[in-house]
């Protein structure tokens, strides 16, 4: 079976040429979660796409109402997603673990430090795709691709925007 390929993306910041950039050197997704900042691109990647797209509110989507916290589940996976600006340092883990064990899911997605991030831990997966506009690590801005089949996580895939 063909894997399901999720988009995620945060901190855009209102700058939708990264996000043009990035759709057009993507992969076909079925689908974009964006972790925030500013999550009312997030409207606009779905219109621009034509496929689903999953917002949360940041600390910078102060007119938003797309919701703090969002579950779906996408080809069997349960993805829990936030912006992650509550917590810093060691917290901002814990708490992601925790949040992910309270909603069993099995990828727990976060932006805000605009700074790449993957971790795997026995059943869970903790990602942040870095920022698509303005990152913070000396890098290009960032995305990430993660592949779904048969209702398990196979692989995660970070990718820079080419020129």
């Amino acid at each position: 079976m063909k894997p399901v390929l999720v988009g995620v993306v945060s901190d855009s910041h209102g700058r939708f040429r990264p996000l043009e950039r990035m759709v057009s050197q993507a992969p076909d997704v079925a689908a974009w979660i964006h972790c925030g900042d500013y999550s009312d691109d997030g409207d606009d990647l779905a219109i621009y796409t034509g496929v689903p797209v999953y917002s949360v509110r940041g600390n910078n989507d102060f007119m938003s109402d797309a919701p703090a916290c969002r579950k779906v589940t996408i080809g069997g996976v349960n993805i829990i997603a936030v912006h992650g600006h509550q917590w810093y340092g060691e917290a901002r883990l814990a708490k992601l673990r925790q949040l992910g064990r309270e909603h069993e899911a099995q990828l727990v997605l976060f932006g805000h430090t605009h700074r790449r991030f993957c971790q795997r831990d026995d059943d869970m997966t903790i990602v942040n795709p870095g920022s698509v506009s303005l990152p913070r690590d000396g890098r290009v801005g960032t995305y990430a691709v993660c592949a779904i089949a048969d209702g398990v996580l196979t692989d995660i895939q970070f990718y820079e925007l080419t020129k």
